[in-house]
């Protein structure tokens, strides 16, 4: 009896530790889009918050063994989503980018061609192996998905690193894909993993999809390739439904697929700006990389926009101890925290952490990473204060009814001591995230008299701050030595 109870706390801990036991795509059903637009939600309306790790080298990188190593972290951290990139560019880590068909970790290159001169429109797929027994790329793909999926985590599966491949944005790079050999490769992966529940697809890969303007460097740019992206969204969509679907014609098949977009980092352009009426497009994309104090007007805009409305993603910001021509270990856990929450206070449906050894998955020795290998970086603070402190927020805060709302703060800041406010439509709720420990005058703008407490994102702490009475404003400041704060006012139960 005693061994029984023993297996059956065991099991329970479990079950708290790494989440359900079910997948969620079993228990509550595809993914689909929310009825207001502003989030994504299970076929049953079970929300479904994404919170996503960045593995970007994974596929290309990593064995089995480094494979599971990074999984069952990632799971236990509580990420529901790893977004990685099944062809992609090596780079990263202070090692030499590319080639342009590099092998994997068992020296299997993923397209016929040589090492350096992929054939796009060939996946180099031999007979005969396996997922633990690999005799090509794809065994070895085929087994991280599987992975993921028996981890009840989301894959959100970029096709390649448009950046190099598409766009030439990267240095030394070259166009590989042209419209036909996008489409071919598209309808690959699409029919390869179209029973695959757990499968989000991302187009793009840090990448403009149209621009005429200078760089940062004062270089003229000028290209087009949206028409490329929307081939290889089409060669998806073809692929998993079986139909001929096209981007720019409505199709009840489109919303069997999950698709977004990932664009470049400059904080100037996102997906909304060239794909916001595209039938492919399910939920928007946004990057700001190093720009960190852009992740909210970046959030706010594709949240206003109604030419659809769409669900807007944040996809790729500042990297946890990255430097960005400053100090090691720029990126602060702070840092990292005012992305998350500056996502979710701007109308986000999704955030996208990453560690800046781990995103490559190569170069660890020497100072490119200070230091760290990617093993090492899988404790770095940040993602345990976003997976688990930050996501239960916002589940016990009631996040999907959140709208911006501006008029509870007198003064908005800017920068790091930037303010940001939400209501819940219910009216029961006003929450204000505080970006570091500076003061703003809050007002009640609920219709009855509030509880309010402090919260502490870095570690889940809370503190009260006092009742609010109908229509009252008054200075508030975070509690002494906290770096950043959310004050949360409460509707007082009857």
């Amino acid at each position: 009896m005693k061994n029984y109870l023993f297996i059956l706390f065991s099991a329970l801990i479990t079950t708290i530790a790494f989440g359900q036991t079910r997948a969620p795509w079993s228990t509550h059903g595809k993914l689909q889009v929310s009825s207001n637009q502003h989030y994504i939600e299970h076929k049953d309306g079970t929300p479904f918050l994404w919170i996503a790790d960045t593995g970007w080298g994974m596929f290309q990188q990593l064995s089995r063994e480094e494979v599971d190593l990074y999984l069952d972290d990632r799971q236990s951290k509580g990420f529901t989503v790893i977004q990685s990139v099944v062809f992609w560019y090596p780079h990263g880590g202070g090692i030499e980018s590319g080639p342009h068909n590099a092998a994997n970790a068992y020296g299997h290159r993923p397209f016929a061609g040589g090492d350096d001169a992929p054939d796009t429109a060939r996946p180099l797929t031999v007979a005969g192996g396996s997922p633990v027994a690999p005799n090509d790329y794809w065994d070895h793909v085929d087994y991280i998905v599987q992975a993921i999926k028996k981890r009840n985590m989301y894959l959100a599966l970029l096709p390649c690193w448009g950046r190099a491949y598409v766009t030439e944005q990267f240095k030394d790079s070259h166009q590989e894909f042209n419209v036909s050999e996008a489409k071919t490769y598209g309808s690959f992966l699409g029919k390869r993993y179209k029973d695959e529940p757990h499968i989000l697809w991302v187009i793009g890969g840090d990448a403009k999809a149209q621009v005429r303007s200078y760089d940062t460097h004062h270089n003229f740019q000028e290209f087009d390739t949206r028409a490329i992206f929307r081939a290889m969204a089409e060669g998806i969509g073809n692929g998993v439904t079986g139909q001929n679907l096209a981007w720019n014609k409505p199709s009840s098949a489109w919303k069997e697929v999950f698709m977004t977009y990932h664009p470049d980092g400059d904080a100037t352009f996102n997906s909304s700006n060239w794909f916001q009426q595209d039938e492919w497009l399910t939920a928007n994309g946004v990057e700001v990389w190093k720009v960190v104090d852009e992740v909210y007007p970046m959030m706010i805009n594709d949240y206003q926009r109604n030419d659809p409305a769409k669900p807007s993603l944040f996809l790729e910001g500042s990297y946890e101890f990255g430097s960005y021509n400053h100090e090691c270990g720029w990126v602060t856990p702070v840092r990292a925290r005012r992305q998350f929450y500056h996502t979710f206070f701007g109308g986000g449906a999704g955030h996208t952490y990453g560690a800046g050894p781990i995103w490559s998955m190569r170069g660890n020795e020497g100072d490119y990473n200070c230091g760290y290998t990617w093993q090492q970086a899988l404790n770095f603070p940040g993602a345990q204060q976003l997976a688990q402190v930050g996501k239960e927020f916002l589940r016990t805060h009631q996040w999907t009814e959140w709208v911006p709302n501006g008029a509870v703060i007198s003064r908005i800041g800017e920068g790091e001591s930037l303010k940001t406010a939400v209501t819940t439509q219910s009216g029961d709720m006003a929450l204000v995230y505080f970006s570091n420990n500076s003061a703003t005058e809050v007002h009640n703008v609920l219709t009855q008299e509030t509880s309010a407490y402090w919260f502490y994102p870095r570690n889940g702490e809370k503190k009260s701050a006092g009742d609010f009475k109908v229509a009252e404003s008054r200075d508030m400041l975070p509690p002494g030595g906290w770096e950043d704060a959310i004050l949360v006012l409460k509707v007082k139960s009857n």
